[in-house]
């Protein structure tokens, strides 16, 4: 009795204990799994800066767009949805350097350079400069429209839609000006607000305020309603922000125009900190945007 008492302990002992050992080579193969997987994942992000590092470095080529692989595709329907090909540097056994320009005003340099594998896939770029390149000063407000060398128009309803220009471009390759951006255009900044930009002139302030990591907010805005005189001596009044829509369909039926609409005075401006200014000509205009630089 005494005998089989013991033998059960025994065997109770072993079944503990094989059971805990069990627990333990788990724990022990989960963290190796989970380190191991880590350890890729720096791996990669390693491996892709020193690619990049080697085929800024390696001596290159020129080839031709179309020489790159089929996979990066899948980028330039994405990310790059919005930009062409300039030039393509191949290097042997390494990958590609391309460079890109864009006709998307809202990134902070209109010229960048993006990096493939050997195998076409995009790598990911740690450099500062060159990542900034791309970086977004703000977001467009769709729809926006573009006219054509030919005088058609182009309309992007979403960020996909970027692709249209490039296809347009593919199909008129003996064209090679740039479409032009029809204003007014609004815009989301990064704290939410909307801004309607009138002009390539405000464009320009709101591009050197996030080049100099400044508010780029309007100094100052239109307080509604306001009207303007088109080329046409077409007279369009703007009671409210999606009025000012009214203005682009013009120049769409306008293409030829290359005369600014102008503002009908007086006007009154509303600054950033809320007062408020009335304007009665184009000089009080001026003054007003000059004190803005101060």
């Amino acid at each position: 009795m005494r005998t089989s008492i013991f033998s059960k302990n025994i065997q109770k002992t072993s079944v503990l204990f094989l059971s805990i050992s069990a627990f333990i080579l788990s724990m022990l193969l989960f963290t190796s799994c989970s380190e191991t997987e880590t350890l890729e994942l720096e791996t990669l992000e390693t491996d892709d800066a020193t690619l990049i590092a080697q085929i800024v470095q390696a001596k290159t080529v020129t080839v031709e767009a179309s020489s790159l692989p089929i996979t990066t595709k899948t980028a330039f329907n994405e990310d790059l949805a919005d930009s062409y090909i300039t030039n393509v540097a191949f290097a042997e056994n390494l990958g590609y350097k391309v460079s890109l320009k864009t006709d998307n005003v809202s990134r902070e340099e209109l010229e960048s350079e993006v990096f493939f594998s050997i195998r076409g896939e995009k790598l990911e770029d740690t450099n500062e400069r060159r990542r900034k390149r791309r970086q977004k000063c703000f977001e467009f407000v769709f729809p926006i429209d573009f006219i054509m060398a030919d005088d058609s128009s182009i309309t992007l309803n979403s960020k996909k839609d970027w692709t249209l220009i490039r296809e347009w471009y593919a199909e008129n390759e003996d064209i090679t000006e740039r479409p032009q951006l029809v204003f007014p255009v609004d815009v989301t900044l990064e704290d939410g607000t909307v801004q309607t930009l009138l002009d390539t002139d405000e464009l320009a302030v709101i591009k050197d305020s996030c080049k100099k990591g400044k508010d780029k907010r309007k100094c100052f805005k239109l307080v509604l309603p306001v009207s303007f005189t088109m080329e046409d001596a077409t007279v369009i009044e703007v009671t409210e922000r999606k009025e000012f829509k009214l203005l682009r369909e013009w120049h769409k039926a306008n293409p030829d125009s290359t005369t600014k609409p102008s503002l009908n005075f007086p006007v009154v401006i509303i600054y950033k900190d809320a007062s408020t200014a009335t304007i009665n000509d184009a000089t009080e205009m001026a003054a007003a945007k000059d004190n803005c630089k101060l």
